[in-house]
């Protein structure tokens, strides 16, 4: 007799649940690497001393006026601004907290799809897999103080698409009484 369908969703789904997290802290930590990118770039283009001070754009004038300049001098305040500014968006740090949170998901996901995979080939949940399952549940769980609380909806969404894309439910074996009905 195998495991009670509750047992194999209860397993299932904290390997979904670790997959969700490992995409949602990837995308997460993208956009702070975009962030962070994108000001190195405007800071490198517009600082004082930049090359880009010397583009002839910068020095078109409108009925006498050298907008341009007024231009550059613009950008090249905020530039400095936003350097000065910097080190206190702490984006850094928020990305080096986003990056161990993507790594410890990617582990506990790895380490879940492995037991999944053998509840596939024993075609049920024997004593092994269910130690692994309370262990790995039991590391994650320290986790959940660090998650984040109100996470943006639009990067739920495509975590979410993602992993339902990666393993949907015929992806998991269930004995054959077990079956859940297909959705969509």
């Amino acid at each position: 007799m195998s495991a009670p369908r509750e047992t194999f969703e209860k397993v299932y789904n904290e390997f979904r649940d670790c997959e969700f997290n490992k995409e949602y802290y990837g995308r997460r930590m993208q956009t702070y690497r975009d962030r962070l990118r994108n000001l190195d770039i405007f800071l490198a283009l517009f600082a004082a001393g930049s090359g880009v001070a010397g583009f002839a754009l910068w020095n078109y004038s409108i009925w006498g006026v050298a907008v341009g300049q007024i231009a550059l001098g613009v950008l090249g305040g905020i530039a400095i601004m936003l350097g000065i500014a910097k080190p206190y968006f702490k984006w850094e740090d928020k990305l080096e907290g986003l990056s161990q949170m993507h790594g410890t998901y990617s582990s506990l996901s790895h380490a879940h799809k492995d037991n999944v995979l053998k509840i596939k080939d024993a075609r049920d949940i024997d004593q092994d897999a269910g130690t692994r399952y309370e262990t790995l549940r039991s590391i994650r769980g320290m986790l959940l103080r660090y998650e984040d609380t109100e996470p943006p909806q639009r990067l739920k969404d495509e975590s979410q698409a993602t992993v339902n894309e990666r393993y949907p439910v015929d992806f998991f074996y269930y004995p054959e009484d077990q079956v859940p009905p297909r959705k969509g």
